[in-house]
């Protein structure tokens, strides 16, 4: 029985990827700390950052052998590299960036927090820290909106496929968060909110460059750019991993990560608006090849 024949249906198709991805998962955690192992302590986002990569790597290769069994590449992901796919990357990327550079400006203006620059050395750390976050987000996005997401819209449609995959996407953020009760129902639905953007901005564009751009942006942002740190934990010369820090009393911080909808009212405008600007992006894109082809 050849690989063809197993992958006939794409109910077959999406357990294999499942399986495949929890082997891949499992991997990438036992080879990151055999490598972290011998490497020593680092940061915990750089050992994140590792074991994403090679996660990725996994994730990629068997991707790529499902999509052989269809006679296909990663064509039919939208993965290589073209102009098209590098100017939807670069929008999502913007777009999301500046909206959460945004979300943390108003959430800092709610509790009165001001911003401290980390000057050169956090320029540097925020460059830094661009590949790592990248890392974790090809794997994240390999894993909720590559084939899987293929596979959910051949079985259940578009629209299901996108609600089911952002529903995963939610879950995932929520295991292991030690959140309960209000704080565990927030905790599923703003993933979620963004997994929704995500798995539509891939749909509509045909590919996976556009949600891995914004993807990309606001998790930059969050690790790297503008990050809420408590106040009472600065040390004299602490170590600097961000451009901006925006130091939290134990109040403030407890009132932004509190289960209310107030708090995450600026994440809401802002995938909203990333929405907006993504769709009319898009309808810009489909005009012009209509154009094209009359």
């Amino acid at each position: 029985m050849n690989l063809s024949h197993i992958l006939r249906t794409p109910w077959t198709r999406l357990l294999v990827f499942i399986f495949g991805a929890a082997s891949s998962l499992v991997f990438a955690v036992l080879a990151a700390g055999f490598a972290l192992g011998i490497i020593g302590a680092v940061r915990p986002m750089v050992a994140m950052a590792l074991v994403s990569a090679v996660a990725s790597a996994a994730l990629l290769l068997m991707t790529l052998g499902l999509l052989r069994g269809e006679c296909l590449g990663m064509s039919a992901l939208g993965l290589p590299v073209s102009g098209q796919r590098a100017r939807e990357f670069a929008l999502g990327f913007v777009v999301s960036a500046a909206l959460f550079i945004a979300v943390a400006w108003t959430q800092s203006a709610m509790v009165g927090a001001s911003w401290v620059f980390q000057g050169a050395p956090g320029a540097l750390a925020a460059l830094w820290g661009l590949p790592l976050a990248a890392s974790m987000v090809m794997a994240e996005e390999l894993l909720f909106r590559g084939a899987a997401l293929r596979y959910l819209r051949q079985i259940f449609g578009d629209r299901s496929a996108i609600v089911v995959s952002a529903a995963c996407f939610g879950a995932y953020h929520l295991v292991g968060s030690q959140h309960w009760a209000m704080g565990a129902v927030f905790q599923f639905l703003m993933p979620m909110a963004g997994g929704l953007l995500f798995g539509w901005a891939a749909v509509r564009s045909g590919g996976l460059a556009l949600p891995i751009g914004l993807h990309l942006g606001g998790n930059w942002v969050q690790a790297s750019i503008a990050v809420f740190t408590p106040a009472a934990g600065n040390s004299a010369s602490p170590s600097v991993h961000e451009m901006w820090r925006i130091p939290l009393g134990a109040g403030d911080a407890q009132w932004l990560s509190a289960p209310d909808v107030l708090p995450r009212l600026p994440y809401i405008a802002a995938f909203a608006l990333a929405a907006m600007a993504i769709g009319r992006f898009l309808q810009t894109k489909e005009a012009a090849v209509s154009r094209c082809l009359s």
